[in-house]
């Protein structure tokens, strides 16, 4: 939904940041040493599989209840939860300046949701519980909200293409670049401002994969009813201000460009839901 810059810091920084930080656990830090070649292997195959679309290609680890398994050289699961649990949340830890970086970016507005949700915490976008190997790289922690992290998105994990939710920072432009979301201004009653209904209506000329996974991303994020609410405290502002406009207006186009199209040309990104709703009150008013 936001598209983010990819990370100032690399998965190199990342793993250099963590080793400082391991200064009493010497097995831990020999594993990861050991380790780093086949690491920055598998983050180069993340990117790769990130940028085309195929990040599902990628196996989850298959893990028993009992079980900690080993995962890359002689790191297990176990492994790689401690060092984003402790080496890289760790406020005390080096590896903390990355994680704030990481957060920082964000600006304040969560990418999942297109900036309504206020970022809490890094969500990982391939889960640590599936993916343990990438709980430390930069590209899978992504600033997100509360109710996108634990209510949305949780650690599902897709098993083909359309079952994957958009990627914030390597991801296809087409998700940011067009719009695939749309509205209708549903008329109240007795003196009701009506509501704004959102729905997904991605370009004709995508490919069913591309729609199924907008349409994930939409339902996944419970956006429908977000946005709707959003729009509710708006809608009941731009009415008033469109019907204080109407009477002196030369014709009632002229009101709805100087309420509703101002802020369709002056929104931050194409799918912003203010903007939709405008959209929306310009077709159905």
């Amino acid at each position: 939904m936001l598209k983010l810059k990819q990370p100032a810091y690399t998965y190199a920084d990342m793993l250099t940041s963590c080793r400082e930080g391991i200064t009493g656990n010497p097995g831990l830090l020999l594993k990861v040493n050991e380790a780093i070649t086949d690491l920055q292997t598998l983050a180069a195959s993340y990117n790769a599989s990130a940028l085309t679309g195929e990040l599902y290609t990628i196996q989850p680890l298959q893990i028993k209840n009992e079980e900690d398994p080993i995962v890359v050289g002689r790191l297990k699961k176990s492994d790689f939860v401690k060092l984003y649990g402790n080496y890289v949340v760790g406020k005390k830890k080096p590896a903390r300046t990355i994680y704030d970086a990481l957060m920082t970016a964000a600006n304040e507005k969560c990418p999942f949701c297109g900036g309504i949700g206020r970022p809490r915490n890094l969500d990982h976008y391939l889960p640590k519980a599936h993916y343990p190997q990438f709980s430390i790289l930069p590209v899978n922690l992504v600033p997100a909200c509360r109710d996108c992290n634990m209510d949305g998105k949780g650690e599902a994990f897709a098993r083909n293409e359309a079952e994957q939710i958009i990627h914030p920072y390597l991801d296809d432009s087409r998700y940011y670049d067009e719009q695939w979301i749309s509205a209708r201004y549903l008329v109240g009653k007795n003196d009701e401002p009506g509501v704004i209904e959102y729905f997904v209506s991605p370009p004709a000329d995508w490919d069913n994969a591309h729609k199924q996974r907008v349409e994930k991303h939409f339902n996944d994020f419970d956006l429908s009813l977000r946005y709707s609410k959003e729009a509710g405290a708006r809608l009941v502002v731009l009415l008033a201000l469109y019907n204080s406009v109407l009477p002196i207006s030369v014709d009632k186009n002229a009101a709805k460009d100087l309420i509703f199209q101002t802020i369709i040309n002056n929104s931050p990104f194409v799918n912003h839901w203010e903007r939709i709703m405008c959209l929306a009150l310009m077709s159905d008013l």
